[in-house]
């Protein structure tokens, strides 16, 4: 009976897929995890509290955005440096004004990558299988998992950044979340998914899990691309050699990628949710770089302190943070010029108002002569402060650096 049941088991295959993910997609996939989004019909919510996370914390999705977001100013104010350092001023202005640009290379699948692993529900709930679980001692749902979590942790190491078993639909199942941190050689973060063999080449994948799970008799799934790739070749060989009016039919196996609707429609709701929220974070991140832009052109610090104090001190300031001061120290230059004006006229109004007193004085008697000598003593102590005062305005004040 035991070698009958063992012999059932290697019928299923264990079962991997890998999705991509844009950053903006998590939303959605939190909101489905929670169950509080998407298609929940096939979902037993009352086996919902039996879900359970395996890797990462609760706020896993919003970390793993603000880590992205931190790449993308971060790779900004580099990029700025790097231009101002070798005088590109277009070419920095137009940085300015195009503003952060996504850490990943253009790509219609997204930089991050779902993995789901499973295997046929029979696997875990056919009675004539249930007495399978005395050959591991332990239930077939605990040791899957183990060997899914050792198996993700060794394939990826710290770029999974959330694993999370479902326990609640038809088949026991476990979804993980990759984000593959890569550093370019100028220095700039990004995420690279073919930093990651298995998922540079999916076939490596599935033989790698296929030998992971052999232990619990699942066998790795069909070679569908890889005898594909054979019959396509044979085809050409024997094409090679035949008459160019005889065709030798060749029965090409055919490619099924087995998609079941749910995951479709999880599928498609993710990348509807998705487009929705790039699209209004591009357009907000549009509009602030052009206000950011016309603030640098005119010269407005406030403009520029108001974005700080919305966005936080560390996003300005690393991308702006020398066009504040320079900004700031303008707007101070002009603030003492205008002082300094002001002051230049007082002092030239009360100097030809001295002036005509004295011119005045000459025409009276002595007596009256010796008093407005005597007042206008404090009158030229005044006069001469004022001017001194007008001189050390002309200097620069210390405060405000050498020029950048």
């Amino acid at each position: 009976m035991g070698e009958d049941i063992k012999t059932a088991y290697m019928r299923h295959p264990v079962v991997l897929r890998m999705l991509g993910l844009f950053p903006a997609d998590l939303g959605g996939y939190e909101l489905h995890r929670r169950r509080k989004g998407g298609d929940l019909g096939h979902v037993d919510e009352t086996r919902s509290n039996l879900n359970r996370r395996l890797i990462g914390g609760e706020d896993w999705a919003q970390r793993a955005i603000a880590e992205i977001e931190h790449m993308r100013v971060e790779n900004f104010a580099k990029e700025l440096e790097r231009l101002k350092k070798r005088r590109r001023k277009a070419e920095l202005a137009k940085r300015v004004v195009e503003g952060p640009k996504d850490p990943w290379r253009g790509t219609r699948h997204g930089p991050l990558r779902e993995v789901i692993i499973t295997a046929h529900q029979d696997w875990f709930a056919s009675i004539d299988l249930r007495n399978m679980d005395d050959l591991f001692g332990e239930s077939r749902e605990d040791r899957f998992e183990q060997i899914a979590v050792a198996w993700l942790k060794d394939s990826f190491g710290e770029d999974v950044i959330h694993a999370r078993a479902d326990l609640d639909e038809t088949t026991y199942h476990i979804h993980a979340i990759v984000m593959p941190r890569s550093e370019t050689k100028d220095g700039r973060k990004m995420l690279q998914p073919s930093k990651h063999p298995l998922i540079k080449d999916y076939e490596k994948a599935q033989d790698s899990v296929g030998v992971w799970f052999a232990e619990l008799g699942l066998k790795r799934g069909e070679k569908r691309k890889q005898a594909l790739r054979a019959a396509v070749q044979k085809h050409r060989e024997e094409q090679e050699v035949q008459d160019k009016d005889v065709e030798m039919p060749v029965e090409l196996p055919q490619h099924v990628e087995h998609v079941s609707p749910r995951e479709w429609r999880e599928k498609k709701e993710r990348q509807l949710a998705g487009r929705e929220a790039r699209v209004g974070e591009r357009e907000k991140e549009a509009a602030t770089n052009i206000k950011i832009a016309n603030a640098v052109a005119a010269g407005d610090p406030k403009v520029l302190e108001e974005i700080a104090r919305r966005q936080g001190k560390s996003f300005a300031a690393s991308l702006f943070g020398k066009a504040f001061t320079t900004l700031r120290r303008k707007a101070r230059e002009e603030a003492r010029q205008e002082a300094r004006a002001e002051v230049q006229s007082h002092f030239e109004e009360i100097k030809a108002a001295d002036d005509a007193i004295v011119q005045a004085a000459a025409a009276l008697p002595e007596a009256a002569r010796k008093k407005i000598v005597e007042a206008r003593k404090s009158l030229v102590g005044r006069i001469t402060a004022l001017k001194r005062a007008v001189h050390k305005g002309t200097k620069s004040d210390p405060k405000d650096g050498p020029e950048i």
